[in-house]
């Protein structure tokens, strides 16, 4: 896998290698950007795309504030996610916080804020 960032390649490690400790997972992690991405359990396949430090901090916060909207039971899981998939023009398989760029997770924060009436600030 090469780093959307910089085009490098990224170095595909346990995750005892990563964190120090075994969580039956891997990263896949450019050292220059310190971009990353787990994968899904044991495998090669990533959670989804590799992301900066700024990026992880606005995937961060999109889910902070949306997240809520179904573990509230405000709406269904599957509801939430159809809602952020109207809102903001995306298919099923591009409504995943894990593929948002910043952009994109800015978006969907200000999107969930007016779904909600809070006022922006």
């Amino acid at each position: 896998m090469n780093c959307p960032y910089c085009d490098k390649q990224a170095v595909f490690l346990t995750s005892k290698e990563f964190y120090g400790r075994d969580y039956g997972s891997n990263v896949y992690l450019c050292r220059p950007c310190d971009a990353y991405v787990g994968t899904h359990g044991n495998t090669k396949n990533p959670l989804g795309t590799m992301a900066t430090p700024e990026v992880r901090r606005w995937r961060k916060a999109a889910h902070s504030i949306f997240d809520p909207l179904w573990r509230s039971r405000e709406m269904s899981r599957s509801t939430a996610y159809r809602w952020m998939q109207e809102a903001m023009g995306l298919s099923s398989k591009e409504a995943h916080i894990a593929l948002f760029d910043e952009e994109q997770c800015k978006q969907l924060i200000e999107k969930v804020k007016e779904q909600r009436g809070i006022k922006h600030v």
